[in-house]
């Protein structure tokens, strides 16, 4: 049990320091809002990986301002340079996201009086205010409790995370047809990456049902294996558009944003698109962690899953997910969707039963 912050010693701006990959990143989201809510006039900066600075700084629902990480820019300044940089700014309060030892340290050297943040990692001698990680815990509650338990547990519910997008113009051309976006990883995605025979089945299903517009996204890693989903759906006359390689971090979540529906592996684009609201069928295998610690907290996003596999090899779980399943799934999803049935004023047929 830590001592709860007194509101009136914070008095300057609040330092939030995010996890390092982006879908993590969203979900502290949840918490910036809480901070929000205790802090309405306070500054908030996020202290964020260059590559995310532009997505979070054109938020809209939070009043937060973004800082790159230094570290891991061009420059590569060492933690000694931005603590000297972040010391500037006269921190009342840092909340570490991320569990490394170097962040605290940053913390510390920043002159930062109350840094809060679990306890791991052997850094619970730098935290004013350190917490127990219950590793059961679903992310989102994680990164919630590191405000509510450090303020009396104020709080009763969290709301989750939102995304500010742009709306763009539509990737392809015909748009009277639903827009699906696609993304089933590459090799550099191991045991998440949805096989290419599979992938193939999956196109060819949503060809015969809904003849949409199919859009792939990824990034330049997995350019390969997207072309020949590019190829494949050319092949059965699809209208198809590879955004492969070819996005930035906010093209993707607008493009993300327009997309009647998206299917995606357990991935940052199926955080993007539950922050959208976009409709989002995931695919799960074996994830990064457990799916019960990660699954969005919002009823657009429905899960395909290989609950009944009984392989001994985690890494061949997604290979039981079959294409089938994915699509009555979407089909779920669309037939709920009012975006779709305003444009394309429709009944979508029926999965076939098998």
């Amino acid at each position: 049990m830590v001592n709860a912050i007194k509101k009136e010693t914070i008095s300057g701006p609040i330092l939030a320091v995010l996890p390092k990959f982006i879908g993590d990143a969203i979900n502290t989201l949840s918490a910036i809002e809480l901070i929000r809510k205790l802090y309405p006039e306070n500054d908030i900066y996020l202290l964020a990986r260059p590559y995310m600075v532009e997505l979070f700084a054109r938020d809209e629902f939070y009043n937060i301002k973004v800082i790159a990480d230094g570290r891991y820019g061009e420059a590569k300044l060492s933690v000694f340079s931005l603590a000297k940089m972040l010391k500037q700014y006269k921190f009342s309060m840092a909340v570490l996201f991320r569990g490394s030892l170097s962040e605290a340290l940053l913390a510390k050297l920043a002159s930062i009086k109350t840094v809060i943040g679990y306890a791991q990692n052997g850094r619970k001698p730098l935290l004013s205010h350190p917490l127990n990680l219950n590793v059961n815990h679903h992310y989102l509650l994680r990164y919630c409790r590191l405000i509510n338990e450090t303020h009396g547990n104020c709080f009763e519910q969290f709301d989750t995370p939102k995304l500010t997008y742009q709306q763009v113009e539509s990737a392809v051309s015909d748009n009277d047809k639903i827009n699906i976006g696609l993304y089933l990883g590459g090799k550099n995605k191991g045991a998440r990456h949805y096989p290419f025979k599979q992938a193939k089945q999956v196109i060819a299903l949503l060809n015969e049902k809904y003849l949409p517009n199919l859009i792939l996204i990824g990034d330049r890693s997995e350019q390969a294996e997207n072309q020949k989903l590019f190829e494949y759906a050319n092949s059965l006359n699809m209208t198809c558009t590879d955004l492969t390689g070819k996005t930035s971090l906010t093209d993707l979540v607008d493009h993300i944003a327009a997309f009647d529906l998206l299917i995606s592996i357990d991935s940052g684009p199926m955080h993007m698109a539950a922050a959208l609201q976009t409709p989002c069928v995931a695919i799960v295998g074996q994830g990064t962690s457990p799916w019960s610690l990660v699954v969005p907290k919002t009823p657009n996003v429905i899960a395909a899953t290989a609950e009944h596999s009984l392989q001994l090899n985690d890494s061949f779980l997604v290979q039981d997910i079959n294409p089938e399943n994915i699509v009555q799934r979407s089909n779920a999803l669309l037939q709920t969707s009012i975006t779709f049935i305003d444009k394309a004023e429709l009944t979508l047929p029926q999965p076939n039963k098998q």
